[in-house]
């Protein structure tokens, strides 16, 4: 059984951003995190960190982490918005 997570997302910002990413994964049946994190350069941990909201990822890291994900920094962008948005209402 899952252990709860016990520490919080940096903010609800981070953790939009995290949610638009396991979006994106989700919406793929090929993607996983392995092959996102082989496909970016990034550490699988990293990529976790940034999923729970928890990680504040730089520019240069965000674009590794768009081209791990196949999917361009306007439409992550876009994406972690609507998230917000919808989770959160501003």
């Amino acid at each position: 059984m899952a252990r709860p997570r016990r520490a919080k997302p940096r903010s609800l910002r981070h953790a939009a951003l995290g949610q638009a990413v396991e979006l994106v994964i989700a919406e793929d049946a090929d993607m996983t995190l392995d092959t996102v994190a082989r496909d970016s350069g990034l550490d699988e941990k990293q990529i976790g960190t940034f999923i729970r909201g928890q990680g504040n990822p730089t520019y240069s890291t965000l674009l590794k982490l768009c081209d791990g994900l196949h999917v361009s920094l306007a439409t992550l962008t876009r994406r972690t918005e609507e998230m917000h948005e919808k989770r959160y209402g501003h």
